[in-house]
């Protein structure tokens, strides 16, 4: 049995959670998200109204108009590229701390897969109006701190039903989060709590009608399911603050009614604190109980509202669009009736068998007796289909002037040619799904709000972290003692900053360079320089290879050594003076010295001593 404290507290949270469930706020929000859910998966006609148009022979017609529409938004979203940005309020001294926070950030967004769980959320809201993300604290398996971002299923969730503000820490006073286990996982969960939860659920609902925990809230028979509540409430409290003479500030809260009033009253300041509290509970079993462990003193949960009613509720383009939808679906069936079906009208006794008649009128080219002499007339619906269609096309453009999504901007036909003009229209849709992205900005934000406060109580030890930047590229972000300090201590703000496509930008920058080159015929020389940058800018796989392999290639040759000779330049062959007039930088001397250098003197020297032995002997034969 829970004591008196915990039966108040479970009392009070029951309240918390029943006044959600039977608000008609959050009561018809539940009930039209079901159905934008349904609408936008195709499940648009009830089970009576299938049963009453096969009953008359019709179809019922699906002509799924919003889906299209909800994956042109999403694409548009997807093709989104945003990162939260941290700015130190003093640029010089902050910035290198503050882009540490940014890259600190970024890890805790790619270690949640953040990209895939903000992408459910926008879905869920694009659908019924309300996404929620968590945002926590986890431990991995060397207890070091994860900071957790995950999607949670809007209809899970029941916050304050008097809550208006879009920050709902500001005006919630309980934020509830409850989910259907089967009855043996939450035996598995608190296994502590096992005879209380089976006494709860055995409860004969007679004897203890009295009692006010309403079993059926939390068990369903059917199914052997339990739900169990995650409820986080403000506590608040009255504080009395002095401030005193010289500045500083006292707590008099506790002080007693005397000694408060030797106090100028013009000095006191009144204001209420409020903490956070954690229960988990199941009917009048409370299973968990806990104050919050953080310091931000936010809720965990972050909502994304696409638009609200005055009395909170939210909803979305879906809801616009299902009038609309309707009529489209039902007048498709009916033209397509008409179409498929005639009407004969003929006295008594000019028809022996009705039967074969229908099946004849069924045939295009059916052939249909009747007696002589009676009156019989086959009217084919014709006109009564076209009226149909007639307003099932007016029916199509009231899903285009409701939503804002013009033909141009879902790549249907249009009348306009100019590209100019087709870019001014789809801007002007740009312009009406506005506050679409501007909420989600503001929810960014307040997600960033959280990623930094929980950086700050958690991140208390030097690490490595290891992300991946822009380009894709591996990076590592050292969080050292003193910034872990400074963080501490300062102050810095959030920003939700867009992200250019590194991918195109990058293709468009390779087209330019490539197309330059083309353009101005550089020299071989200079095209080989600017080669490493044409590869860097390319998608070439194994890129970083074969620039070192080109950088390899247009290395300069080694210089010679610097070396010292004493040379007679007679005494040399002409390739040999060639070569040292090449080295020597004496280019043209080498041209000419290649082609009509004179041989070495030592050469013609023997030549001459040979032609002089000759004529000696030729002398000495003729004076014989």
């Amino acid at each position: 049995m829970p004591t008196k404290s915990e039966h108040d507290i479970l009392v009070k949270v029951d309240n918390n959670f029943q006044a959600s469930l039977d608000h008609p706020t959050w009561k018809n929000f539940t009930d039209n998200a079901i159905k934008d859910f349904q609408f936008r998966e195709g499940d648009q006609w009830t089970a009576d109204e299938i049963k009453e148009v096969e009953a008359r022979g019709q179809a019922a017609i699906v002509e799924n108009e919003i889906a299209p529409i909800l994956e042109r938004i999403i694409g548009q979203y997807k093709r989104q590229k945003t990162r939260i940005i941290f700015r130190g309020r003093n640029l010089g001294s902050d910035e290198d701390t503050a882009n540490t926070l940014s890259d600190l950030a970024l890890h805790a967004q790619q270690q949640s897969d953040y990209e895939f769980e903000e992408g459910d959320m926008f879905d869920d809201a694009q659908v019924c109006g309300f996404g929620v993300m968590e945002v926590r604290i986890d431990f991995d398996a060397t207890l070091e701190p994860i900071i957790k971002l995950e999607n949670v299923d809007p209809l899970t969730i029941f916050p304050d039903p008097n809550s208006r503000q879009y920050n709902w820490n500001k005006d919630a006073n309980f934020i509830s989060r409850a989910k259907w286990v089967d009855l043996e996982e939450a035996y598995a969960l608190y296994p502590e709590k096992k005879r209380e939860i089976g006494g709860f659920i055995n409860l004969d609902p007679v004897q203890n009608a009295a009692s006010s925990f309403k079993r059926d809230n939390y068990f369903d028979p059917k199914t052997s399911r339990v739900r169990l509540v995650e409820q986080w409430y403000k506590v608040k409290a009255r504080k009395e603050i002095h401030i005193k003479s010289d500045g500083t500030t006292e707590d008099i809260t506790k002080w007693s009614a005397k000694k408060k009033k030797q106090i100028d009253k013009a000095k006191v300041y009144v204001r209420t604190d409020t903490e956070k509290k954690m229960v988990v509970f199941l009917g009048n079993v409370l299973l968990e109980r806990k104050d919050t462990p953080y310091e931000h003193n936010l809720f965990t949960f972050v909502p994304y509202f696409i638009r609200r009613k005055k009395d909170g509720e939210p909803y979305s383009m879906v809801r616009l669009l299902i009038d609309p939808q309707t009529e489209i679906n039902k007048r498709r069936s009916k033209a397509l009736h008409l179409l498929t079906t005639n009407q004969a009208i003929y006295e008594q006794g000019a028809i022996k068998d009705k039967d074969e008649l229908a099946r004849e009128m069924a045939k295009p080219d059916g052939q249909i007796e009747y007696a002589r002499g009676k009156k019989f007339e086959l009217n084919s619906n014709v006109e009564l289909a076209g009226t149909q269609i007639t307003l099932l096309n007016e029916s199509k453009q009231a899903i285009s002037r409701i939503s804002g999504i013009s033909d141009e901007s879902m790549a249907r036909h249009s009348e306009i040619r100019s590209g100019v003009g087709l870019q001014r229209k789809q801007a002007m849709t740009d312009i009406i799904t506005m506050p679409i992205w501007d909420n989600l900005r503001r929810t960014r934000m307040m997600i960033g709000d959280l990623i930094y406060a929980l950086i700050k109580q958690y991140y208390t030890e030097e690490r490595a972290y290891q992300i991946t930047d822009n380009l894709n590229e591996a990076k590592e972000v050292e969080l050292t003692a003193d910034k872990i300090a400074i963080i501490k201590e300062s102050s810095y703000d959030i920003i939700v900053e867009e992200m250019p496509d590194t991918t195109t930008i990058q293709d468009e920058q390779f087209r330019m360079v490539t197309d330059l080159l083309k353009s101005i015929n550089l020299p071989p020389n200079y095209s080989m320089a600017l080669l490493p940058l044409v590869i860097q800018l390319s998608q070439i796989r194994n890129k970083k290879e074969i620039e070192a392999k080109i950088n390899e290639l247009s290395q300069p040759a080694p210089e010679h050594p610097k070396i010292s000779l004493n040379l007679v330049w007679s005494e040399l062959e002409p390739l040999e003076k060639a070569s040292f007039a090449h080295l020597m930088g004496f280019e043209e001397l080498a041209q000419w010295e290649a082609q009509e250098g004179s041989e070495p003197a030592y050469k013609t020297k023997e030549k001459a001593g040979i032609i002089k032995t000759q004529i000696k002997t030729q002398e000495g034969g003729a004076g014989e």
